[in-house]
């Protein structure tokens, strides 16, 4: 995690946008307002271009005293637009709207740039309200970690040193919740990718695609699938034939609980994770489940869970059994049966299948079924 200034945060992930291709009809779009204490600067109004290329700028304008502007502009999509002042060393002002709306006003002082407003667009309002308890949670993170950074070469005292990395550790995962949620919540297809860009920075790329993809299925935007997709084939290409090798590191996993929050497989290191596949519908995975519930039982207070991942496709059926076969631990799904992300990364070719995780997150086992899992754990864990 580095600090990052609210006027910068567009730049860091424009690479991931590709262009909300959802309507067809252009239309013409003004955006007013007035930019403070910036006499003589030239204003500029921004376009995020398809697949991520370099910004087009729409126009331009000289402010003058009073500080007065206005672009008129058309566009034949909904997207992400950047209002900055050219070559400004001093403030990098810059300030990311969508163009949901025909008339937009954003007023700004660039030496003030936290203070800056916008009404008559919703979702920049959204977003402009989110960018800053982001920054706010961001600049938290990075004052621990200048801490930390000072003690460690300094060889400060130990119990510090641990206090700290455990508070940014808390942190992090506080802003990874706060930027899940609002992608969660979040209804536009432009806001929704530059939140999905900007969580890149500290969540796990498997976490951001299932983010992704979820996303593309609630708005059934053509751009948020592209990126889905796109995001995807990259972590499929950077999987080894050999990733579920014992002695290998347990390639993650970032799926939805029954709530639909996202959980990862990475969250759990520290622990013995026994990563179960199964499904409601599967008769064998059913008659192991008591076998999976005693060894639970038995070392679940000694440093031991289980990540259950289910191929169900009905999630009515998938709780039932999950309530029915008394499985008290974390579970999972993408409800894909067959097509689930899970079986290509896993190599998987039936179920009941599993995969022992050390706390390093390395694979120590496979295929612990019977009494096989309580002797394999009763070795490991004391």
């Amino acid at each position: 995690m580095k600090n990052i200034h609210l006027s910068l945060l567009l730049l860091i992930v424009i690479s991931v946008f590709v262009s909300c291709n959802n309507k067809n009809n252009e239309a013409r779009y003004s955006i007013t307002g007035t930019i403070q204490n910036a006499e003589n600067k030239k204003l500029v109004l921004q376009e995020v271009p398809f697949d991520g290329k370099e910004m087009i700028t729409l126009d331009s304008v000289t402010l003058k005293q009073d500080g007065k502007y206005n672009f008129d502009f058309i566009a034949k999509t909904e997207g992400l637009y950047i209002l900055a002042i050219e070559n400004d060393t001093i403030n990098n002002f810059s300030i990311v709207f969508v163009n949901d709306e025909k008339n937009i006003q954003i007023n700004a002082d660039p030496g003030k740039i936290e203070t800056y407003t916008i009404k008559g667009s919703k979702t920049s309002e959204s977003l402009m309200a989110f960018l800053k308890e982001y920054k706010s949670k961001d600049i938290s993170i990075f004052e621990t970690m200048n801490k930390l950074a000072e003690l460690q070469n300094s060889n400060g005292d130990a119990v510090t040193i641990d206090t700290l990395q455990k508070e940014r550790n808390n942190k992090i995962a506080a802003l990874n919740s706060f930027t899940q949620n609002a992608i969660n919540n979040a209804t536009n297809p432009s806001m929704i990718y530059y939140l999905l860009g900007l969580s890149m920075r500290s969540m796990e790329t498997s976490q951001v695609l299932a983010l992704a993809k979820s996303a593309a299925e609630k708005t059934k935007s053509e751009a948020l699938i592209t990126f889905a997709t796109s995001l995807g084939n990259q972590i499929q290409s950077n999987i080894t034939p050999g990733a579920i090798a014992i002695g290998q590191p347990a390639p993650e996993i970032a799926l939805a609980d029954t709530k639909g929050k996202i959980v990862t497989l990475s969250s759990f290191k520290g622990k013995y994770v026994l990563v179960d596949f199964w499904a409601s519908w599967c008769g064998p995975c059913r008659a192991e489940n008591p076998n999976v519930v005693q060894a639970y039982e038995k070392f679940k207070k000694k440093n031991f869970t289980i990540l259950g991942v289910s191929l169900d496709d009905n999630k009515e059926d998938w709780e039932e059994a999950i309530k029915a076969d008394n499985l008290n631990w974390a579970h999972i799904s993408d409800l894909k049966k067959w097509e689930s992300t899970v079986v290509s990364t896993y190599k998987i070719e039936g179920i009941p299948f599993n995969v022992l995780v050390d706390p390093n997150g390395m694979v120590i086992a496979t295929e612990l079924r019977g009494p096989a899992l309580e002797e394999t754990l009763n070795k490991l864990i004391k």
